[in-house]
């Protein structure tokens, strides 16, 4: 006698997965974990490259705001934090704190150091300063990032 195709097809009390559906399983759960834990556990590597990506767009913009602005806007990185400043138009010897909405100061990821070099000499971590002037850059310069 030939059972209909639902009864062939449901599951008894008694029977468990096959072998296979549990296989199945494992390698799916395997695959997601292979996907996410490089997101939820970055390694050194991956933090200094992307705080360093976030560095070089900040910059970006302090250089946009000095050329079409026309003033001059000084970087400097001081206990963990990149703080912006502009030239005082009638006193060319004083700094004041950049008013800019975009130049806000930004926090450091901690883990992460930042070393100035200007024509490869690198610069005391209390003097470090960048220079963007409206006409570009005072000097050139390199930043290294290393993990602490």
């Amino acid at each position: 006698m030939t059972l209909p195709l639902h009864q062939r097809l449901s599951r008894g009390p008694g029977r468990g997965f096959t072998l296979i559906e549990i296989m199945v399983v494992v390698v799916i759960i395997g695959i997601s974990l292979l996907v996410a834990v490089p997101k939820l556990f970055p390694s050194d590597d991956d933090i200094t490259r992307r705080e360093s990506e976030r560095v070089l767009a900040v910059l970006q913009v302090a250089r946009d705001e000095a050329a079409f602005g026309g003033r001059v806007i000084a970087v400097r990185f001081d206990s963990g934090q990149m703080q912006f400043f502009e030239r005082d138009p009638g006193n060319p010897d004083q700094w004041n704190p950049s008013g800019s909405a975009e130049l806000k100061p930004v926090t450091l990821v901690d883990s992460v150091s930042v070393q100035l070099s200007v024509a490869g000499i690198a610069v005391p971590q209390k003097s470090a300063q960048i220079t963007f002037l409206p006409i570009g850059v005072s000097q050139p310069f390199e930043l290294s990032f290393a993990t602490a």
